[in-house]
């Protein structure tokens, strides 16, 4: 059997807020101590992280991440901007 490392760091940690517009798969983070105005066009919800899982394709050599949004059972890979 071989060994496998990896080394990732997770944009986003349990208990984070995001912005996540309807039907997207994009969400935005605004760390808690710069809470900004941000507009986004078109219906969007804030939602909590709950939960985070982590696939790491050896083959491939790439590290995904995967969120559960507000105790939902649901896992999606989100794409996540933070905003400075």
């Amino acid at each position: 059997m071989k060994m496998a490392a990896f080394n990732a760091i997770c944009p986003l940690e349990i208990g984070d807020k995001v912005i996540k517009g309807q039907g997207s798969n994009e969400v935005v983070y605004i760390p808690a101590n710069r809470i900004k105005a941000v507009f986004i066009q078109g219906p969007a919800q804030v939602y909590t992280v709950t939960d985070i899982a982590c696939t790491h394709y050896i083959k491939a050599g790439k590290i995904v991440f995967s969120y559960e949004l507000d105790n939902s059972g649901e896992y999606a890979e989100l794409e996540v901007k933070v905003l400075a």
